[in-house]
């Protein structure tokens, strides 16, 4: 059955078919005559050709496309490039004025490569990536800029890490500065210097703790320094009198105050009125007895006082132009 239906076929595809071409110009018509079988061959073959044109065509395509992409890709590396190339110059700059920044405040410069290790962009690694700029974009390799990326961010870290410990040490000495006693707590004359004397009420030899300033009652009394008051009231000997507890180790007692103008547990400033000179307590007039106490024993508080310099408005602290906000 098929192979009669095969033959039947072929017998087909082998006859002929005729091809008219009629020209509109008036030239001769031209005739061909073809088998069924030699039309379906060039059928096949043209579309054969089409097809393999089209896949060569796309080939090409995707390729000029990809070649556009990774000069586009070369260029935007390049100027990423030139970018952290920047970047890197300024960390390097930020790094000698961390250095300096240090030098002036007395902390140690290698301090923080000494705990974290040495790290971060070298003058050596700058040279070397300003080589690899000066060559063509499709010569930087992407490892190279991915190292220098990792560089800065690290040294971007460690100088962070290094701002904030400044930070902290400027704040520290910016609160030692104002907790330690440095200026006159009142004004008026020394009547009695810090150290052994002859006690005026009991004509004997003791150990004068503190220094007496005398004044007109009613002088007024400043704090010497930040603190917290931890004594405002009558004291044995004192009389009225207030202790001032400045941290840091320091503490202030101001003695023989006609009148106290603060409160225990208040926070206190230095320069701030905390009281009146009077004659309470063990006194032989008015005066103020002042006293600095640090590391828990009675200081010379004329070591504290600044030299010529007897009202407290005239004191600035050290760090005040820096933290005058705090």
């Amino acid at each position: 059955m098929w192979f009669k239906a095969f033959t039947r076929f072929l017998r087909n595809v082998t006859k002929p078919v005729s091809v008219f071409i009629i020209p509109h110009n008036g030239m001769q018509s031209v005739r061909f005559n073809l088998p069924v079988l030699a039309l379906l061959l060039f059928g096949t073959a043209w579309t054969g050709m089409t097809i393999w044109a089209g896949y060569i065509a796309g080939q090409h395509f995707d390729y000029y496309v990809t070649k556009a992409d990774n000069r586009i890709l070369r260029t935007k590396m390049a100027y990423v490039s030139e970018q952290v190339e920047q970047g890197m110059a300024y960390l390097e700059m930020t790094k000698r004025t961390d250095n300096q920044l240090r030098k002036v405040l007395g902390m140690d410069p290698d301090a923080l490569q000494k705990e974290e290790g040495e790290g971060g962009p070298q003058e050596s690694d700058l040279k070397d990536f300003r080589r690899m700029l000066n060559a063509k974009a499709s010569e930087i390799k992407e490892t190279t800029l991915n190292n220098s990326i990792k560089k800065m961010q690290e040294e971007s870290r460690k100088r962070l890490s290094s701002y904030n410990e400044i930070t902290l040490y400027l704040t520290d000495r910016h609160n030692s500065a104002r907790a330690t006693p440095a200026i006159w707590p009142t004004e008026g004359r020394v009547t009695s210097p810090f150290g052994y004397r002859i006690a005026p009420l009991r004509n004997a030899s003791d150990y004068h703790t503190g220094i007496d300033i005398a004044n007109e009652a009613g002088t007024p009394i400043y704090a010497t320094a930040d603190g917290v008051v931890r004594h405002a009231g009558w004291a044995n000997g004192y009389g009225m009198c207030a202790v001032i507890d400045h941290g840091f180790g320091y503490s202030t007692l101001y003695g023989h105050m006609s009148q106290i103008l603060t409160k225990e547990g208040a926070v206190v400033k230095r320069g701030q009125l905390i009281g009146r000179m009077g004659s309470t307590g063990t006194s032989t007039g008015n005066h103020l007895h002042y006293e600095v106490w640090t590391g828990g024993l009675p200081r010379d508080p004329m070591k504290f006082l600044q030299v010529g310099a007897k009202h407290p408005a005239n004191y600035t602290g050290l760090f005040d132009g820096i933290f005058g906000g705090m």
